[in-house]
């Protein structure tokens, strides 16, 4: 049986032939699903372009959509240390072309935020009231309320999740692939319990966060 993703790669290989005759570009990065192997039928092909310019485009190609982020070196750079979420798009990501070795450069800076990455107090903090403000009107729900109060709330205990492993928030995409690799979890099955109908398993979770949030 083909690999999944047979498709994406045959696709990537065409814009990169397309890429590299482009005398501006200077790198091409295979990113997303893709480039880690885990990509299904119908993913996108996620690609980022070191070039003059910074813009975003997207296209169709034989029904795979194909997202291409153009980036200056100086843009990627700025945007890798303004916003720590960014270092994923690197992390798993593969050089498909790099004339002047800036990408590998960024891909290094993107590894070391990533690894000495540490959640900012405040980061902490404000996450700590938002969970102890949603148990206590959890507590206070039942039936429809309690599920909806809860489907809400369930990014920001995702949030506080990855905080108390002192790693950046990842891209939703990208945390569900990267949420085995988290040491501190609440419990066994933690996500799926998270995602579940039992509204009482978030109150769980939310109890076993507040305190390592005020570590």
């Amino acid at each position: 049986m083909a690999e999944p993703n047979v498709k994406q790669r045959s696709i990537f290989a065409c814009e990169l032939e397309n890429l590299t005759n482009d005398k501006t570009v200077s790198g091409v990065l295979l990113t997303g699903s893709v480039a880690c192997g885990c990509a299904s039928e119908n993913s996108d092909v996620d690609i980022i372009v070191l070039c003059g310019r910074h813009c975003f485009e997207t296209h169709f190609t034989d029904g795979i959509l194909v997202e291409t982020s153009f980036l200056t070196y100086e843009y990627a750079v700025e945007k890798l240390n303004a916003e720590p979420m960014d270092v994923y798009h690197y992390l798993d990501a593969e050089i498909a072309f790099d004339r002047d070795g800036r990408l590998s450069e960024i891909m290094a800076l993107a590894k070391q935020k990533y690894e000495n990455y540490r959640t900012p107090q405040k980061v902490r903090d404000g996450l700590y009231h938002w969970l102890m403000t949603a148990k206590i009107k959890l507590e206070a729900a039942d039936g429809l309320k309690s599920r909806y109060l809860a489907h809400i709330n369930s990014w920001t205990v995702l949030e506080a999740v990855w905080a108390v492993n002192n790693k950046p928030m990842p891209p939703a995409g990208t945390a569900y692939r990267k949420r085995g690799e988290l040491r501190t979890v609440p419990c066994e099955n933690w996500f799926e319990k998270l995602f579940s109908e039992e509204c009482g398993a978030m109150a769980e979770i939310i109890d076993f966060l507040l305190p390592l949030l005020k570590r």
